[in-house]
């Protein structure tokens, strides 16, 4: 707990935005992830219900966008599910990654009542 939120308090103090972007996939300050690779690390920005932010290093420019192969139906849904918790994101040779949270399949994470319910304070 202490963990997340020393990297949330780094990814407020950095400048991260947190608001979606209108009709497109967003990018995080590092590029995407590559391609056919494997990306761990904390959610530290959600630029839209179809990416992620994977935090690579402290620095935001080591933060790599992952367009996800199953995107989620909201924002609020995807901030619910994986801000600020650590992510292992395998990408495939089409540039889209399957996600799984804090151990759990994202997928899962985003049907979950609990999640939803949550989804339901983010703006």
């Amino acid at each position: 707990m202490r963990l997340r939120f020393a990297l949330l308090s780094m990814a407020l103090a950095s400048g991260a935005t947190f608001s979606a972007v209108d009709g497109m996939a967003g990018t995080c300050p590092g590029g995407p992830a590559p391609s056919g690779a494997a990306v761990h690390g904390p959610v530290l920005e959600i630029p839209d219900a179809s990416s992620l932010c994977v935090a690579l290093g402290e620095s935001p420019s080591t933060w790599v966008t992952v367009r996800l192969a199953h995107p989620s139906h909201t924002y609020p849904l995807l901030m619910a599910a994986a801000f600020g918790k650590n992510a292992v994101c395998f990408v495939g040779r089409d540039g889209l990654g399957i996600c799984d949270i804090e151990d759990q399949p994202l997928d899962l994470e985003l049907r979950r009542p609990e999640t939803i319910e949550a989804s339901l304070s983010w703006r």
